[in-house]
């Protein structure tokens, strides 16, 4: 558990322990919006039987944070002494209880942190203020992805001042670098124990090369063609002692598809196949199928692996506009996906799984500086205590429920196993 926010969100917190809300308790019969796979060892054996010593832990991830024009307006604040700040901490005010839930909370930063000197800049070039930051951290984030099609918006030295500004408020980055040394050097957290490695990786930066001599500052296969970069960055965590590899990819051809190319799941087997535990998917702003993969061949036969082909957009003004000029064909683009992880390690013989997964279905209001909903919360409670319309209502749930239908389009929560 995390410490601090606003006090408003501990009470938030400790009502959700008092209805029984967590993120992997079975989801009532009536809970559309929330829901766990069975553990991943049931066995109806005796329950007498000596249990293992185990080591757990919580990984949440979610997907896309971005810093559209409207999203930086609405967080604008004008000082006494006439100093204009930002504010974006009253967008998590909601969704910050889940997200310091965990062990450890991974999203996708889609903007650049350059600073206020090179301008604030939106679509197709984002820099926001570097405000958002400490405003992330404070929400819960631990650990920002920072390999998008984004990362050179404002050049290598905005990607630098990105990664200087997000360390300086405290949180942690991948998929983008410093020094080649960095880049070599696996990023392992220790998780109550279960050592996790994370590893980030983009297929495109919107056309801008990747200057002479910086190869080493973005984790960059173009289409992800060659993934051996990849390949070798597993191999390096595994020798490093990594328990569980999470890979976090920036892919996908086709913006607002739900549905991920025959070429991403081969890829997405071929990690697997050579390391991968976890893989999440972000870019192509609307959620797309959580997919359990078996690892056919090697030492690791019979291990199952998890895939998020794309957890959507967790922090957005995107939303449903069907013609110029800036056509967007999908309501599902205020919608996220908040993919809930349980890892267990068994200290006897060493092996760590992903033992349990679930995930919740977040939405962005708007109209009230891009507050992000949990929607089961909301459906159990009620729209009045969250500023929404009627109108809004029905909105966020048709949309939900809609994108709950695509996550469980490859049989997750049937287990897949």
């Amino acid at each position: 558990m995390r410490r601090g926010y606003l006090l408003g969100l501990l009470v938030i917190a400790i009502v959700l322990a008092l209805v029984g809300t967590t993120l992997f308790s079975p989801p009532p019969p009536d809970d559309e919006n929330n829901h766990a796979t069975p553990p991943a060892n049931e066995d109806g054996g005796d329950d007498s039987a000596a249990e293992p010593d185990l080591y757990s832990a919580t990984i949440l991830a979610v997907g896309d944070i971005m810093g559209h024009r409207y999203q930086v307006e609405q967080a604008q604040v004008v000082n006494a002494d006439g100093s204009v700040s930002y504010n974006f901490r009253p967008s998590f005010d909601f969704i910050a209880p889940y997200l310091m839930d965990a062990d450890f909370t991974v999203g996708v930063l889609e903007t650049t942190l350059a600073g206020a000197e090179r301008g604030y800049s939106y679509y197709p070039a984002f820099n926001t203020p570097v405000e958002l930051a400490a405003n992330l951290k404070d929400a819960g984030f631990d650990l920002l992805a920072t390999a998008t099609n984004h990362s050179l918006d404002t050049g290598i030295s905005g990607l630098k001042a990105t990664i200087e500004n997000l360390r300086a408020a405290g949180l942690e980055n991948v998929g983008t670098y410093l020094s080649p040394e960095e880049q070599q050097t696996p990023l392992i957290k220790d998780l109550n124990g279960i050592k996790v490695a994370f590893l980030a990786y983009t297929e495109t930066t919107n056309g801008i090369p990747v200057p002479a001599g910086y190869d080493y500052a973005i984790n960059f296969i173009p289409g992800m063609q060659d993934i051996s970069p990849l390949v070798q960055e597993i191999e390096r965590a595994r020798a490093a002692g990594a328990d569980i590899v999470a890979v976090i990819l920036h892919w996908g051809p086709v913006e607002y598809q739900t549905t991920p190319t025959d070429f991403q799941r081969e890829r997405a087997r071929q990690i697997v196949e050579a390391g991968a535990d976890l893989i999440l998917g972000s870019h192509v702003h609307i959620i797309q199928p959580l997919e359990w993969l078996t690892v056919q061949e090697g030492e690791r036969a019979g291990r199952r692996a998890l895939v998020a082909y794309s957890m959507g957009n967790f922090f957005t003004n995107q939303h449903y506009s069907p013609g110029p000029p800036n056509y967007i064909p999908a309501p599902g683009v205020q919608c996220g996906l908040m993919v809930q992880v349980e890892l267990q390690k068994d200290t006897a013989t060493g092996e760590a799984v992903i033992s349990d997964a679930g995930y919740r279905i977040s939405w962005v209001h708007r109209h009230w500086q891009h507050r992000i909903l949990p929607v089961d919360e909301v459906v159990e409670r009620g729209r009045e205590q969250y500023n929404l319309s009627a109108e809004e209502f029905q909105e966020m749930q048709s949309t939900a429920n809609q994108m709950i239908a695509v996550v469980e389009n490859y049989g997750f929560s049937g287990g897949n196993r």
